[in-house]
């Protein structure tokens, strides 16, 4: 399996920029009245729509699944996807791998330091961290990048970014459902974490291509490298 290569098109570095930065502006203007920014009758009225006192059924078994997805649970699988990268001798690729969501976390953490936005007082579960950005969307939508780049071939992409496009939604709906965010917030995470993802792609290219052009080389087969050659 091949790292991708990062987008050809000229949109994709300018968009890869352009998300951090939208959100860096976003956290600028909820910093001027943290608790009531521009968007907040869109946020009142979408919490007002989800989840309820009933922390039982199917739909609170689901939110609090993907609560734990992104957090003990998702570290669990990235050190995972990291050791099989690691055992593959694919050390560039598992290097990107965790700098992307690594630096998505440093950069969502540093937006929430600078938005200082109280999260929704009736949230569902013990939290105390600042609201916007959504830690748990950034990292979904940072995952599903980097997962792409790394371990998803280019013909799997008819499938692959659909299913994540539906993952990472219902991150969203679950940081909402359980009010542990605002939707405003959930729709920050997830622009920081693909614009993070999208800028460690384009870092990354030259130790990614060199990785790919490696393992294409007419020489290399199926063979194991060797820490020398890789």
């Amino acid at each position: 399996m091949l790292p991708r290569k990062f987008p050809e098109s000229r949109l994709a570095l300018p968009v890869a920029f352009s998300l951090p930065l939208a959100v860096l502006a976003l956290a600028l203007w909820v910093r001027a009245d943290p608790g009531a920014p521009p968007f907040q009758g869109f946020d009142d009225a979408w919490l007002g729509l989800m989840g309820s006192s009933d922390r039982d059924g199917p739909l609170w078994t689901t939110a609090v699944g993907f609560d734990r997805l992104g957090g003990w649970v998702g570290r669990i699988i990235e050190a995972a996807i990291v050791i099989v990268l690691l055992a593959r001798w694919r050390w560039r690729s598992a290097l990107f791998f965790a700098a992307a969501l690594v630096a998505g976390h440093l950069v969502t953490e540093g937006f929430k330091l600078i938005g200082q936005r109280p999260r929704p007082a009736d949230r569902m579960i013990e939290i105390a961290s600042l609201s916007f950005p959504s830690g748990h969307a950034s990292h979904e939508a940072a995952f599903v990048v980097a997962l792409a780049v790394v371990a998803i071939p280019v013909a799997a992409s008819r499938w692959w970014w659909p299913a994540a496009t539906v993952l990472v939604l219902a991150m969203m709906w679950s940081r909402t459902w359980l009010h542990a965010h605002w939707p405003s917030d959930t729709i920050g995470g997830v622009a920081t974490g693909i614009g993070v993802a999208l800028l460690c792609w384009w870092a990354f290219s030259p130790l990614l291509d060199r990785e790919r052009k490696w393992r294409e080389g007419p020489a290399h087969g199926d063979d194991v490298p060797t820490p020398s050659t890789a």
